[in-house]
């Protein structure tokens, strides 16, 4: 809505009033905030994606090893270890689970951010038949 009023010399001009001036600005104030948050949130997700992508990747390649060792494998539970990809040095443990068929055991690889294991990133699951390495 914009206000009329005459000049000093007569002519009728128009213009914005100083309160439709302010509700604009504060409703572009507005909207510009909401884009903020949601590109913060949007950096944040891309973060924690990099993370799972880089934790499956520790996770995979350990299970590559683990079928590479053959009969060789001792399917020790409770061994950890640490690997370096993508500039950080990643932390992982493994699990390994008794089945109802003693040749089959299932191994869960957790993949952690910090030596303590107490920053989650990732965790793999798999299961390996421990005779058919054997052969």
């Amino acid at each position: 809505m914009m206000a009329q009023h005459r000049s000093c010399s007569g002519k009728r001009s128009t213009g914005f009033t100083l309160i439709e001036v302010l509700v604009a600005l504060s409703i572009c104030a507005m909207a510009g905030i909401a884009a903020m948050q949601i590109s913060g949130e949007h950096i944040n997700h891309l973060g924690a994606i990099q993370e799972q992508t880089y934790g499956s990747w520790v996770a995979e390649n350990q299970l590559v090893e683990i079928r590479a060792q053959g009969d060789k494998w001792d399917a020790k539970n409770g061994a950890k270890g640490k690997t370096e990809l993508a500039g950080v040095t990643w932390y992982w443990q493994q699990e390994v689970i008794r089945t109802a068929n003693s040749s089959f055991v299932k191994v869960v690889i957790s993949v952690f951010t910090d030596e303590e294991h107490e920053q989650f990133a990732y965790e793999l699951a798999t299961y390996i038949d421990k005779e058919a390495s054997k052969t």
